[in-house]
């Protein structure tokens, strides 16, 4: 199966284009049960999206855009809950209670 690499537009509402650096690198890590470890780029691009997570207005405003992009985008709930353990990176909120908000 060939997983999608890239973001269509319409994938993602334009007020959450901040985020990129996450979405665009990691679709196949998100996507894909089986895909074992993000890429260097994926948790690069995280670490920059979730460093800026660093109060509740930006915290809650990464949030929606996880809930609101995740269907589009076909992202394994599962996958956004183990993405920080993959990649190494402090979350300053627990990513979980985001995803099911």
């Amino acid at each position: 199966m060939v997983w999608p690499t890239r973001l269509s537009e319409g994938q993602m509402p334009a007020s959450c284009d901040e985020y990129n650096p996450l979405f665009s690198p990691c679709v196949p890590y998100l996507v894909n049960l089986d895909f074992g470890i993000p890429s260097p780029r994926c948790c690069a691009g995280a670490a920059q999206v979730f460093g800026k997570a660093n109060n509740p207005a930006a915290i809650q405003k990464l949030c929606t855009c996880l809930v609101v992009t995740m269907p589009n985008l076909s992202f394994k709930p599962q996958k956004l809950t183990q993405f920080s353990a993959a990649c190494k990176i402090k979350l300053l909120f627990p990513i979980d209670k985001c995803i099911k908000a």
